[in-house]
């Protein structure tokens, strides 16, 4: 009977062991688990943190790729607009030549070789229309600095001063852009001669009125001296 309380009070005391154990041991667990959460979240907020980062740099990449195609359009764009403008402006000569060839031609000229030339300028001046390009207004036109090149200047009253008079090279320009400035004469205004008589008056030199009396001084005192 001693034997078997002793052993009951064995399986006693170990129990009791085993539930402090159990107790001493939760607050353990908590513990850890609660390390685990912390550092769960601080992964979190650095995945965060990445993943703003990661997504403007995104942002970015794909704006400079945007600015890069724009800009490389612009350039391909400039690129075959000089292109153009410079085929264009090469032709210019051609149409001149021909347009004097027109007005030099012969009357006695064959009808036919007439016409052909004719017909190569209106399909140049055609192709020209087709691409934009026209012909500056310049005859009877007020000069433009910006579109007229003033070859010479011609005295006249029978225009304002600054008016086209004569046009000695047609201008030509493509979308607002200057192909070939138009070289004309400029009309001035005509000088007046009433001025220029008016400076010499004005300089001291004697008048008309003035010119007679001075003789008439000079004979007075000679004959007086002759006299005496």
């Amino acid at each position: 009977m001693a034997k078997d309380k002793k052993e009951n009070h064995g399986d006693e005391d170990s129990e009791v062991l085993d539930n402090k154990f159990e107790e001493s041991s939760e607050p353990a667990k908590g513990m850890e688990e609660s390390g685990k959460v912390e550092l769960s979240q601080e992964n979190l907020e650095e995945a965060l943190r990445e993943k703003e980062q990661f997504r403007s740099m995104a942002q970015r990449a794909q704006a400079d790729l945007v600015n890069y195609r724009n800009r490389a359009a612009q350039e391909l764009e400039e690129a075959r607009r000089t292109a153009k403008f410079s085929a264009l402006a090469r032709f210019l000569n051609i149409i001149d030549d021909l347009s004097r060839a027109v007005q030099g031609l012969p009357d006695g000229a064959d009808d036919s070789w007439t016409e052909g030339i004719y017909l190569v300028l209106r399909n140049l001046e055609n192709t020209f229309e087709t691409e934009g390009v026209i012909k500056i207004d310049s005859l009877g036109s007020q000069f433009d600095p910006h579109q007229h090149e003033a070859l010479m200047y011609e005295q006249t009253d029978e225009a304002g001063e600054g008016t086209i008079v004569n046009v000695i090279q047609e201008g030509y320009k493509i979308n607002d852009r200057i192909l070939r400035p138009a070289r004309v004469v400029v009309a001035q205004k005509l000088e007046s001669h009433d001025g220029a008589a008016e400076e010499i008056v004005n300089d001291g030199t004697c008048s008309s009125e003035e010119s007679p009396e001075k003789p008439l001084e000079q004979t007075e005192h000679s004959t007086k001296q002759e006299e005496n």
